[in-house]
């Protein structure tokens, strides 16, 4: 008989913590809603200890008198602590209700897989890039202001030994001559229209810093054109032979791309320019001298003139068309000014601004 007893006793005990269980989860559920609707101003803290406190007073009625023995320790506190209501922590309760407030609370490594109680904090509301438009995703228009020229760079010229060459393997490589221009040529013989053209307006400018440049319009893609660069190197070799090595070697091209205009232009001064991208030959014995010049060069561009590099800045290969010729010189490069969808204007602009950023290298760097 004590056995069934027992056994009717463990039961109701049971029944009893499944019912309280299912009770205080409905309370924890619907309660939050209607105490929001309530315009009563006493503390929501309140509220639930005073709701779960009548609860738990039906229950306590309802054990036996061990288990009223045992009431003498408060279980308000405990069944609180179950829900998540700290009543040290007023905010506890407010973060019931508002998940976003809070993701402190975690698994404390050092303590076992213990969950210890932690401080709550506000945390700001932070922005993904999922979430923001940057304004960099679409086509940049700097129109940087910058001095285009800098009396400071100025030496004594000496016309006797040239510290720049600059030579053209696409000799015929042309840009359009207006916007309205839709031949889409990209090769033409009149060297005014292209790459050419923009080595006359680097030379000239470079005067004006005591810098003598050449710039050689020796045709070398006409013919065989797959044999462009092997006729600019002979090319490259004699003007070695006649001075010795130059301080900068440009072979200037302008790229080719398919479709319409992107973003190969900037404004500088107000004024539309092209960009201006670098090609370089990883596998050349030389690189590593080739890389510092032009790292050094791509510096005082974005210093001075934000915008005017290509976003790639350096395309870089492994060998090239016989590294076109960077294996021959630590000063050479592969300078390429805008593309078949930039304007003769544009390509010209940007060899003004070129020619001061070659200056700074040359002049400025003492």
């Amino acid at each position: 008989m004590r056995q069934n007893g027992i056994k009717k006793n463990s039961c109701w005990k049971l029944y009893l913590s499944v019912s309280t269980f299912i009770i205080i989860f409905l309370l924890s559920v619907i309660l939050p809603k209607s105490v929001s609707a309530d315009n009563n101003k006493k503390s929501q803290n309140y509220f639930y200890v005073n709701v779960i406190t009548n609860v738990l007073a039906v229950i306590k009625s309802s054990n036996n008198k061990e288990e009223r023995t045992n009431s003498k320790k408060d279980i308000t506190i405990p069944v609180l602590s179950f829900l998540g209501i700290d009543l040290l922590n007023p905010i506890s309760i407010i973060k019931k209700e508002i998940a976003y407030l809070d993701n402190n609370e975690g698994i404390d490594n050092e303590s076992n897989g213990v969950e210890k109680r932690k401080t709550i904090v506000l945390n700001p509301f932070i922005l993904d890039d999922k979430q923001v438009s940057k304004s960099e995703d679409k086509v940049k228009d700097t129109n940087a202001i910058a001095n285009l020229y800098n009396p400071k760079l100025k030496q004594t010229l000496n016309s006797s030994k040239p510290r720049v060459l600059i030579y053209h393997s696409h000799t015929t490589e042309a840009y359009l001559t207006s916007d309205k221009d839709k031949s889409k040529n990209t090769f033409n013989m009149d060297l005014t229209q292209g790459v050419c053209e923009v080595g006359d307006v680097i030379v000239k400018d470079l005067k004006k810093y005591g810098i003598v440049a050449i710039n050689d319009d020796t045709i070398h893609n006409v013919g065989d054109y797959n044999a462009s660069y092997k006729k600019s190197r002979i090319t490259l070799t004699k003007y070695l032979k006649e001075y010795g090595d130059f301080d900068i070697i440009i072979d200037l091209h302008r790229d080719g791309v398919l479709g319409d205009r992107k973003n190969e232009t900037t404004k500088i001064n107000g004024v539309d320019v092209a960009k201006v991208m670098f090609v370089m030959t990883k596998l050349n014995p030389r690189y590593a001298a080739q890389k510092k010049l032009v790292t050094s060069m791509i510096g005082i561009s974005n210093e001075l003139y934000p915008g005017l590099m290509d976003t790639r800045q350096v395309y870089l290969y492994n060998r090239g068309m016989s590294y076109y010729s960077q294996d021959i010189s630590d000063n050479a490069m592969l300078v390429e000014v805008g593309n078949n969808n930039s304007t003769i204007t544009e390509a010209k602009n940007t060899g003004l601004f070129l020619s001061r950023v070659i200056a700074e290298q040359l002049n400025g760097k003492k």
